[in-house]
């Protein structure tokens, strides 16, 4: 008669730790090649910016969709980012209502400096836009 083996915790430790290894290792491999990625194919991430002295602005952008925004009154600094059409044109207008301090409107092209203006007082408005590639 055979006797029973008796289990430790140690081995039923170390099999966790291998089933988490593989799962993490198959993750990052999936995130590597992009599977978690939220843009869809032909879209690039725009990231609208307003910097500055100032401490309010109003801006207007355009959306994904193509359309404006109504005039929005924010707080600076302030950023929002969103994917768009590749070829398609894209304006962010900031307004400076005090005409006190300086604004910068940038725009980020998947993450890196594409374009940028800056306003100083008193002049009150400036854009940054362009065709997306």
């Amino acid at each position: 008669m055979s006797q029973p083996v008796k289990s430790t915790g140690t081995g039923l430790a170390l099999q966790i730790l291998v089933v988490v290894a593989v799962v993490g290792v198959g993750a990052l491999v999936f995130y590597l090649l992009g599977a978690f990625n939220s843009r869809p194919e032909g879209y690039r991430t725009i990231t609208y910016r307003v910097e500055g002295t100032a401490s309010t602005a109003v801006i207007t952008y355009t959306q994904p969709n193509g359309s404006k925004t109504e005039l929005i009154e924010i707080s600076v600094p302030w950023h929002k980012t969103m994917n768009f059409p590749k070829g398609m044109i894209i304006v962010l207008t900031v307004g400076n209502p005090t005409q006190t301090g300086d604004l910068k409107c940038k725009l980020l092209l998947d993450g890196k400096d594409w374009k940028e203006q800056t306003a100083k007082a008193p002049r009150d408005k400036v854009s940054c836009g362009g065709i997306i590639p």
